[in-house]
Formats: structure tokens, C-alpha cells, sequence
């Protein structure tokens, strides 16, 4: 990256008392189009470049920067003044070389470019999409699209002799009309962004309108929407991580190996935005982290066994174990920026299956669907697993959707609803990491034997 050329010069002349030193650089471009039944509107066009860099002397400083231009030497020592307030110990690990030769991996260097749509395209796009979709809607429904591609580049060079860069890209497209439906999806692809999948989700979302009946409280067998399964994994992925794992702050702690949820379940991370069916998980392709430690596709749960964590080299150095590249950072809900290197998933899914919705409503027989659920961020505790989510739901009655039921809230322990599984669906609803889009969570619908409902 032309953003790292002076950092690469630096690192042979570090200041004294720097041992190692590191930048690392983030570039986002975000081009988005918005249309009204087919007519655009709001256009929007942006370029970011954010410059992370760490020195270490006895513990490990960072600097955060949008100057490109500032003296490197300069933002160097500076780091290396802040290690001083440092709150480990010890430095933090950095990439070496030697990590990629070990995978079989070699360091690109150059960013590779990344085709770029342009704005007639997109619009072009929108028009024949709302237009499938306008099909289906009532008389006066209009139909909002907004649709974009982000272009992420990210590049490294530290002191060890890494020297890399990589660039992906990934299209969005949201879908909103005036009777309250809200889709999402995102491909790697522009034409991958199907409107046979926002017609599927429109005809599920009409299955869901019906008239309010007295809510009950008991426990059912279930039908979890896509939806519903994603407001979980929004949190219940950290429960995956192994900082939790060696702070034993997961309830997985020290399972590997073990039966922990249903043989049904099967949860990977992807590098990619295709799955081992080659089917569209969304999200970028990634082939570095943050820390410059090559992706890779990672087994978390198979066949309902736990297999391992999501590891950055630090969490991988007190394991004894390899990072498996997923260092990450994100902006936090204050909108300050994160500079630590957290553990994040990249494209973080469970599998689907191969029912359909109405199959998962006729196994289920008798039972409650839930389809929405909120306060996804306090509702889920990732150190025990219990959680409390408050939702509605549509009684089922001899496989049938019956009435909505208001005002009822879920509660439970992820590791006994995964366990109850029984089938899950052949769909799959994607969800962005909330202020940080570039890495995602997605799964299917599942039936569950049983949960806990009060209302």
C-alpha cells in the first residue's frame, strides 16, 4: 500500500530502546446509490484511510492516525512513548514471515486493484430489482433500495520483515417498503444480490402479519427465525474466542472435543464469502487480519463438537497454540476508535440445513414461532450463555400459524437451546457487525425441542 511506503523505510531505523515496531494501514471506499420504486435518489461517496502503529520497548504503545503524511519516525517514537502507560506486562507479539512459510502462504506485497462499479451500474441494478419486487407488493407500497459496494485494503510492514497487502470487496443491498417490511443482504458479487432472496423474505414477513391474540407462557417447541438466530450469534460469538477461553469466561471453557450442542450444529469462520457448498455467507474475502497473520476457514463447532477458538497471536501465545487470524478492531458505541487488536470473526455462520419454513412449522405441530427478538447486546450473558430476549411470536396450532403473540421474552442458556435442535432450515439471514460492517454474522432458521416462554 502507497500508504506504508515511508513506514517501510522506518523500520530499519527504529529509536533506541524500540525493539520491534509495526503500521499497519485500513482503507475503506464506500459507494452507495438509494432508489424509490426504480427512481434514484441520495448518492453518497467515500474514501477513509485509518494507520494503526505499535511499538514495543518493555511493553507494547499504539498510535492511531488519518495524517498520512505525518514524519513516520516521529509517530514511531511516540508509540514507543505511550508503551510506558501500556497496560500488559510484556510486548505484544508480532507477525513474522516465517508464519506464512509455515501455512504454505506467500506475502502479496502490492494491493491487487478491485473492479469498481460505477453509479449508472448500480442504478441500472436498482431499477430491474425494484422492479421484481414492486410485483409483489400492494398498490402504493413503495419500495426504498439502497445499494453499495465497500472496498477494503489493508497492508502491514512491521521490523520482523512483514511486508503485505490484500484487497476485497463486498456489495450490499437493503431493501424497505412503506407496509414495514426490512431486508438485507450481502454478496461478493453485485448480481449475487438475488431478488429471489428479498422475494422469499418479503413472503415469510406477510406470513407473520396477523391479528393479535392473549400471549401465553410456557414451554414450547419452536420455530427460530433467521432472523431471530442472528440477533443470538450478534453476541454469542465472543463465546467462541479464546481470550474467553483462557480467562474462562465462556461456559465452552475447556470442552474441546466434547458434544456441547446438537449434532445438527456445525459453526465455521470463514475467510471468504462462500461457504464449503460454495454458497454466499456475504462479507469480504480476507486474507490477512489486522496483525498481518494470514485467514484461513476455521471449524469452531462440528457436528455439534467443539474443535477450537478464534485466535489473534496474543490469545494463540498464552494458549501454545497458532493464531488463526482473526485479529480485528472495531468502533466502539461511543464512536471512539478501538486500537486494541480484539479477537473478531470474519464471516461467522452456522450451517444451514435443508428444510424450508413451512416444513419446520409442520414438524414443529404445536408450538410458537418466534420471528422477532431485540436488545440483542444486554439480553445474552457470553459468560454463562443465559440469556433473556424479549420478542414476539405466532402461535403454531397443528403446524399452522395461528396469531401474534406480544410482548413475550425468550430466556434460556445457548447451550441448551443449541442442543435442542432438531432441523434447520435451508435459508440464511446475514447481519453486519454493528459500527464495524466488514465482518458478519449469519445463520438459518432452526426447530428446537424446547423454550422457555413467558409473557
Amino acid at each position: 500500500m502507497k500508504e506504508l511506503e515511508q513506514y517501510r523505510a522506518a523500520m530499519s531505523r527504529l529509536p533506541e530502546g524500540c525493539r520491534e515496531a509495526e503500521a499497519q494501514a485500513e482503507r475503506q471506499k464506500k459507494l452507495s446509490v438509494e432508489l424509490v420504486d426504480g427512481m434514484p435518489g441520495a448518492m453518497s461517496l467515500s474514501e477513509q484511510t485509518e494507520l494503526f502503529v505499535r511499538a514495543s520497548g518493555e511493553k507494547t504503545g499504539m498510535v492511531y492516525t488519518q495524517k498520512l503524511d505525518e514524519d513516520p519516525d516521529k509517530v514511531i517514537r511516540q508509540a514507543l512513548v505511550n508503551s510506558e502507560a501500556g497496560q500488559s506486562p510484556k510486548p505484544e507479539p508480532m507477525c513474522a514471515p516465517g508464519l506464512w512459510e509455515q501455512l504454505g502462504r506467500s506475502q502479496t506485497r502490492e494491493e491487487v486493484p478491485v473492479p469498481e462499479v460505477s453509479v449508472p451500474e448500480l442504478k441500472e441494478f436498482g431499477r430491474a430489482l425494484s422492479q421484481v419486487l414492486q410485483k409483489e407488493c400492494a398498490q402504493g407500497d413503495r419500495v426504498r433500495i439502497s445499494l453499495g459496494q465497500t472496498i477494503l485494503t489493508m497492508g502491514l510492514v512491521n521490523s520482523l520483515g512483514m511486508d503485505t497487502a490484500a484487497s476485497g470487496s463486498r456489495y450490499t443491498a437493503e431493501v424497505m417498503t412503506d407496509s414495514g417490511y426490512a431486508g438485507y443482504l450481502s454478496a461478493p458479487g453485485l448480481e449475487e444480490l438475488s431478488a429471489d432472496y428479498f422475494l422469499e423474505e418479503m413472503e415469510r414477513w406477510k406470513r407473520t402479519r396477523l391479528p393479535v391474540i392473549p400471549s401465553t407462557s410456557g414451554i414450547f417447541r419452536a420455530v427460530l427465525s433467521s432472523g431471530v438466530v442472528n440477533n443470538i450469534l450478534i453476541t454469542a460469538w465472543q463465546m467462541f474466542t479464546g481470550s474467553r477461553a483462557l480467562g474462562g469466561t465462556t461456559p465452552f471453557a475447556g470442552k474441546e472435543g466434547q458434544q456441547i450442542f446438537s449434532p445438527c450444529v456445525t459453526i465455521r469462520d470463514y475467510k471468504g464469502g462462500r461457504d464449503s457448498k460454495n454458497s454466499v455467507t456475504c462479507g469480504f474475502s480476507w486474507e490477512l487480519d489486522c496483525e498481518g497473520v494470514p485467514s484461513q476457514d476455521l471449524t469452531l463447532v462440528e457436528n455439534g463438537v467443539l474443535k477450537g477458538w478464534m485466535h489473534n497471536l496474543s490469545s494463540a501465545w498464552q494458549a501454545g497454540a497458532a493464531s488463526t487470524g482473526n485479529a480485528g478492531r472495531k468502533t466502539l458505541l461511543s464512536g471512539n476508535i478501538h486500537t486494541d487488536t480484539l479477537i473478531m470473526p470474519k464471516n461467522f455462520t452456522i450451517e444451514s440445513g435443508n428444510a424450508s419454513l413451512g416444513e419446520l412449522l409442520a414438524d414443529c405441530g404445536d408450538g410458537i414461532y418466534i420471528f422477532e427478538n431485540y436488545d440483542q447486546f444486554h439480553a445474552l450473558n457470553v459468560a454463562s450463555g443465559d440469556f433473556a430476549f424479549p420478542c414476539k411470536g405466532i402461535r403454531i396450532c397443528d403446524g399452522k400459524l395461528t396469531g401474534v403473540m406480544e410482548g413475550l421474552t425468550m430466556n434460556g442458556n445457548v447451550a441448551g437451546l443449541f442442543s435442542h435442535i432438531e432441523k434447520l432450515g435451508r435459508d440464511r439471514a446475514v447481519n453486519p457487525l454493528v459500527m464495524y460492517d466488514s465482518y458478519t454474522v449469519s445463520g438459518p432458521s432452526m426447530l428446537v425441542r424446547e423454550l422457555r416462554i413467558s409473557g
